[in-house]
C-alpha cells in the first residue's frame, strides 16, 4: 500500500513538472471559481464555462511545442482573458461545439495515422478524463459528508452549507480533477487493451449488442417509410448520428479485442450506416427546404457531411484513417463557428431574409442562469419578531425543496404552504406587475421576494433562475421570516 502510494505521489509530481501552464490554469480557475461564487459576474461565468477548452487548448500546445516555439505554450494560458469580456447568454451554440472541435483537435495533434494508435489515444484519453471525474465526485462527495457531520454534531457552520459546496466544488473539479487527468493521460501509448477482460465485456456484450438493435430499429423504420412513400421524423437526425458516431467508434476498438463477435458487422461499417444516411439527408434538405436554414440546421447539415464523409472514406483502404476524419471535423466545424460570413448564425440570417422573415421560425432559445439576489429593505412594521428560516425539523419556520415543489413547514412537519416552484415564481411575478413572458428587472421589487402566511411573512433572499423563453426556477433560498 505504502509502495502504491508512493507511485501515485511520484505520478503526480511528473505530471506537475511536464504541464506547469495546466496546473497554473487549474489554480487560476479555483480562485476565478471562489470569486465568481462571492460576486455572480457574467464575465467569469463565461470564462469558467469556457475552462475544459481553455485547459485543453493549453495541453495541445504543450505536446506540439516540446522542442520548439515553446512561447506559445507559455502564452496560451493567457487565453482565458478574452472570455472575461464575451456576453455568455449568446454563446451556447459556440460553446457546444467548441468543446467538441478542441477534444477532436486533441486527437488530430498527436499526427497517428495508424487508426490503431490513432483509436488507443482516444481510449486512454477517455479513460483518463472519467477516471479523473470519479475520482475528484468522490473525494467531493466524501468532503460534503464530512462537513455535514461536523456541522450536526457540533452545531457549528450552521447556513453556510450553500459556500462549503460551491467552493469545495470548485476545488474538487477546477483544481484536483485537472491534476488527475494529467496524471492518468500520461504513457497514453504503453497500455494493452486487448487483455483488459471489462474492455472486452463492454464492447463484446454491452455496447456492440446495444449497436444492432439500433441497427435493426433503423433498417425497419427505413422500410416502413420507403413503403408509406412518408418523411422521416425530425428528432430520427439524433438517432442516426449517434449510430453512425458509434458505429465507426466502435470499429475502430475492435482491434484491441480479444475475441471479435462482431467482425462481420463492423467490416461492412460504411454499408450499414448508408441506409440511416439517406433518411438523415431526406428529412434534413426537406426541412432547409421548407423552412429555411437556422443555426442548428447549419450544424446538422455539417455533422451529416462529417459522416457522410467519414462513411465513404472508410470504403476506401487509403483514406480509411481515423486522423483524416478528426482533421475534416475540426476543419468544417470551426469554419461554421469562428469564421465571420459563413458562421452558422450568419447563415441563418442570410436564409431568413432571403424568405422574408425577419427572425427564424424555429428560433432556437438557449437558456440563461441567473440568481435574483434580494438587496432590498423590507417594511418590519407590525411585526414582533424576525428569525432566520431553518433547513431542517425545528420549532419554527423551516423550508424544503423537493423535486419540483417549494414546501412551508412550522414546528413538526405542521404543513404551511405548498406550491411548484415555477407557478410559485409567476405569482411572485403577478405581484408586481409582470407577466410569465416579461424580464424580471435586477432591482427587482422586493414584494417578489415575500411569501404572507397570515401571521408570518417569509422573506427570500435569493431565486435561483435559469431562462429560455420563461423563468424556471432552479431553487428557493429563503433568508428568514418575520411574525406578528
Amino acid at each position: 500500500m505504502k509502495k502504491r502510494i508512493e507511485i501515485f505521489i511520484a505520478r503526480l509530481q511528473e505530471a506537475v513538472k511536464g504541464n506547469p501552464m495546466e496546473v497554473f490554469l487549474s489554480i487560476l480557475f479555483f480562485i476565478i471559481g471562489c470569486y465568481h461564487h462571492n460576486y455572480k459576474g457574467q464575465n467569469t461565468e463565461m470564462a469558467l464555462l469556457y475552462f475544459p477548452v481553455i485547459f485543453l487548448f493549453t495541453y495541445i500546445l504543450n505536446q506540439l511545442t516540446w522542442q520548439k516555439r515553446r512561447w506559445l505554450y507559455y502564452l496560451s494560458a493567457l487565453s482565458f482573458l478574452p472570455f472575461l469580456f464575451i456576453d455568455i447568454s449568446r454563446h451556447y451554440p459556440t460553446y457546444l461545439v467548441s468543446l467538441i472541435a478542441i477534444q477532436l483537435a486533441y486527437l488530430a495533434g498527436c499526427w497517428k495515422k495508424d487508426n490503431n494508435a490513432f483509436m488507443q489515444i482516444g481510449i486512454h484519453y477517455i479513460g483518463a478524463l472519467l477516471s479523473a471525474a470519479v475520482l475528484a465526485s468522490i473525494a467531493w462527495l466524501l468532503s460534503l459528508s464530512i462537513y455535514y457531520s461536523i456541522s450536526y454534531i457540533f452545531e457549528i457552520w450552521e447556513g453556510h452549507e450553500y459556500d462549503y459546496i460551491s467552493y469545495s466544488s470548485c476545488f474538487f473539479y477546477l483544481g484536483i480533477m485537472p491534476l488527475l487527468f494529467l496524471m492518468f493521460n500520461q504513457r497514453k501509448e504503453n497500455v494493452n487493451y486487448a487483455g483488459n477482460k471489462t474492455f472486452n465485456v463492454l464492447m463484446n456484450y454491452v455496447l456492440s449488442p446495444a449497436l444492432l438493435i439500433y441497427a435493426v430499429i433503423l433498417y425497419l423504420y427505413f422500410i416502413k417509410i420507403t413503403v408509406l412513400w412518408s418523411l422521416p421524423k425530425g428528432a430520427v437526425a439524433y438517432i442516426v448520428v449517434s449510430f453512425t458516431s458509434a458505429t465507426f467508434m466502435l470499429k475502430g476498438c475492435q482491434e484491441f479485442l480479444e475475441k471479435r463477435h462482431y467482425e462481420w458487422f463492423y467490416r461492412h461499417a460504411s454499408l450499414a450506416v448508408f441506409p440511416a444516411l439517406i433518411m438523415y439527408w431526406v428529412g434534413s434538405l426537406y426541412r432547409i427546404n421548407e423552412y429555411g436554414y437556422t443555426e442548428p440546421r447549419v450544424y446538422l447539415v455539417v455533422t451529416g457531411l462529417i459522416l457522410t464523409g467519414t462513411a465513404i472514406m472508410f470504403i476506401f483502404k487509403r483514406t480509411a484513417h481515423y486522423l483524416y476524419i478528426a482533421c475534416l471535423a475540426v476543419i468544417l466545424l470551426s469554419s461554421v463557428t469562428y469564421i465571420p460570413g459563413i458562421t452558422a448564425s450568419d447563415i441563418e440570417r442570410i436564409s431568413q431574409s432571403a424568405r422574408g422573415n425577419t427572425q427564424s421560425k424555429e428560433k432556437y432559445v438557449y437558456p440563461s442562469y441567473i440568481d435574483l439576489n434580494n438587496n432590498n429593505a423590507i417594511e418590519i412594521k407590525d411585526y414582533k419578531t424576525i428569525q432566520l428560516v431553518g433547513t431542517d425539523m425545528t420549532d419554527g419556520i423551516w423550508t424544503d425543496q423537493a423535486y419540483d415543489t417549494f414546501y412551508v413547514y412550522q414546528g413538526n412537519k405542521n404543513l404551511l404552504f405548498k406550491e411548484q416552484i415555477d407557478t410559485f415564481l409567476l405569482h411572485q411575478m403577478y405581484k408586481i406587475g409582470l407577466t410569465a413572458t416579461d424580464t424580471i428587472p435586477d432591482s427587482a421589487n422586493s414584494k417578489i421576494f415575500e411569501l404572507d402566511l397570515d401571521s408570518i411573512k417569509l422573506v427570500i433572499g435569493r431565486i435561483s433562475l435559469t431562462r429560455d423563453s420563461i423563468y424556471h426556477v432552479s431553487y428557493i433560498d429563503p433568508a428568514y421570516y418575520l411574525q406578528r
